[in-house]
């Protein structure tokens, strides 16, 4: 899989970022707007609870009223206490007298203008009924038995508002109230007007309260401005639920209609005397009424936001990857052409690259100096043949810093493709080893001036080369050091070509983890130095032939050949696929011949 660019990673982090912010802002408004929304549905069930009540108690005063207009029907009065009188003695004018109240009765009737109107005797017999579309009555009719009735008649009789019940007539449903007409403070006949629970009464409700409507009484949704289905649903709910269900309870909760949520207040128990209300609200639509703009809103907020922050991206991973990857091209450019003395000319400052390419300059152009030196010793030796030991030395040290040079220029380039790799992969990496590759070329430049160094010296310039090559290899590359030198000193690039052969033809050609051990010994004034790994290895067809196959080992055995005169010995011993030992026996100290 090929990995991502900086530039790919930076706009996706943003545009992540903004989306996450948008969601966020989402749920947080969304979770505001319900709290807000149930508040407010608990205000509008407040007013409807508040309208259905008026309504009832605006019927209720209406029946009060009315009881004061039959009071004062004196014929009505009179007939109702002679047939309850003469009813005793079983008097032949008990039919004339009923007609009396019934004619009576319908005449109140016309002036109430209410949809029932039923007249009693004490025991709560029916003396008279009127109503609107009402079929005959059978005789003998009792309603002794309804709440309202049983009310009117007891000696201490509740208030009107309590007294008040539900009375099913006619496959009709009544809400009745029952009022005493007063002769001489005794009861004396029944006044009985109410006025029917329809689907008209709910829907009018409805549109003066703009919450759902339904009339529950003896387990029954009597009038409903909801379907049947919900309808039955409720039923269950009121039986299940005591938020609602319990008597005289006007809390509010939440009950589930077909997947829509309602807030419900129960108003009355809704048994079968006296019914009751339910008031429903939907927290679903009051939701999707609001979210509704808000989602269309938060959505172009997302998308222009999400638009900002690529440009924002862009220009950030902009200001970080061009100018690493102009140098990287600066350098390429010097890799194709050879021409040391070029300058890099950045398009705009910036700090790292800066301290990169000076060290690079400075490297160059040490390498341009060395170049020209050399050709000057050349030069020389060529006019001055008088001083043959002179001439010697002379060629001597020419050979040494043209091997020294070919050094230098080799490893740069390796440690850049190093660098330039992790620009992309990790910028804040890269920068730590450009730092580091800063530190390693002014070690190469001093080193490479005084031709021997100490080992430790020797090692630390190892250890900062390693730092740049584990970060190209990761977890691939393991490092183990066992160093047992009190004092000593060994040509400058000893160990680091030796290293480097072990991760190019070793760890860099395996599949999975490669460890190298490096090993320096001090023993008897000899140094024994062994580099091993344990990664491809060699044929040894390819042993044989390995100084042929590349500068790197054997520029290392000839400049070791001018500094000790062939007074070391090294070896390499290698087995395909399991690994190859580079070791070197020196001693402590290079000879005069290199001096």
């Amino acid at each position: 899989m090929k990995p991502l660019k900086l530039r790919t990673k930076i706009i996706l982090f943003t545009s992540l970022l903004v989306i996450a912010v948008v969601a966020g802002s989402f749920l947080m408004i969304n979770q505001v707007v319900k709290t807000q929304v149930r508040k407010r549905l608990v205000r509008d069930l407040e007013r409807s609870q508040q309208t259905v009540e008026q309504i009832q108690k605006d019927r209720l005063r209406e029946m009060v009223a009315y009881s004061i207009i039959a009071s004062e029907n004196s014929t009505l009065e009179a007939a109702i206490e002679t047939y309850q009188t003469e009813l005793k003695s079983n008097s032949p004018i008990l039919e004339q007298l009923r007609r009396t109240v019934e004619n009576e009765t319908a005449k109140l009737f016309d002036i109430l203008k209410r949809d029932l109107l039923v007249i009693t005797s004490n025991s709560g017999e029916v003396l008279s009924m009127e109503g609107t579309h009402l079929p005959a009555v059978r005789s003998n009719l009792n309603l002794a038995d309804q709440l309202s009735i049983r009310n009117c008649l007891s000696p201490t009789p509740n208030d009107y508002e309590q007294a008040a019940g539900i009375w099913r007539f006619q496959e009709r449903t009544y809400r009745i109230v029952s009022v005493p007409i007063l002769l001489q403070d005794i009861v004396i006949g029944t006044l009985s007007s109410g006025y029917e629970i329809s689907q008209h009464l709910v829907e009018t409700i409805k549109l003066n309260t703009d919450s759902d409507v339904v009339f529950v009484a003896g387990g029954q949704a009597i009038a409903s401005t909801i379907d049947h289905p919900r309808n039955q649903i409720l039923l269950r709910a009121l039986k299940t639920l005591p938020q609602i269900a319990a008597p005289q309870s006007e809390s509010q909760t939440e009950v589930i209609l077909e997947g829509e949520t309602f807030l419900a207040l129960q108003i009355g128990e809704g048994s079968a005397s006296g019914g009751g209300f339910v008031i429903l609200n939907s927290i679903d639509r009051a939701m999707r009424n609001i979210m509704g703009g808000i989602k269309v809103t938060l959505v172009f907020i997302g998308l222009f936001s999400i638009v900002i922050a690529m440009l924002l991206g862009l220009a950030l991973s902009q200001s970080i990857t061009q100018p690493l990857m102009n140098f990287v091209n600066f350098m390429g450019e010097i890799t194709r052409s050879g021409k040391l003395q070029r300058k890099f000319q950045p398009q705009r400052p910036n700090y790292e690259v800066d301290v990169l390419a000076r060290s690079f300059e400075s490297m160059a152009q040490s390498l341009a100096e060395s170049q020209a030196e050399s050709s000057r010793y050349h030069e020389e030796l060529r006019r001055k043949e008088l001083n043959e030991e002179k001439l010697s030395r002379l060629a001597t040290r020419s050979r040494l810093d043209a091997l020294i040079s070919q050094i230098n220029p080799h490893f740069l380039f390796n440690a850049l493709n190093t660098v330039g790799v992790l620009i992309d992969e990790n910028p804040e990496e890269a920068r730590r080893l450009t730092v580091k590759l800063a530190s390693i070329f002014r070690q190469t430049l001093q080193a490479s001036e005084r031709e021997v160094v100490s080992v430790q010296e020797e090692l630390r310039f190892v250890q900062d080369y390693l730092e740049i090559e584990k970060a190209r290899f990761g977890e691939r590359l393991q490092v183990e050091e066992r160093i047992e030198v009190n004092n000593a000193q060994i040509p400058c690039f000893t160990l680091q070509p030796l290293i480097e052969n072990a991760i190019k033809h070793g760890a860099a050609l395996k599949i999975g983890t490669t460890t190298i051990r490096i090993a320096v010994l001090q023993d008897n004034g000899h140094l024994q130095i062994q580099v091993s790994d344990d990664g491809m290895g060699m044929t040894e067809s390819v042993r044989r032939n390995m100084l042929e196959r590349g500068y790197g080992l054997r520029n290392l055995i000839d400049r070791l050949n001018i500094h000790y005169s062939s007074e070391f010995a090294w070896n390499v011993d290698s087995e395909f696929e399991k690994g190859t030992v580079v070791s070197l026996a020196l001693p402590c100290h290079p000879s005069a011949t290199s001096a």
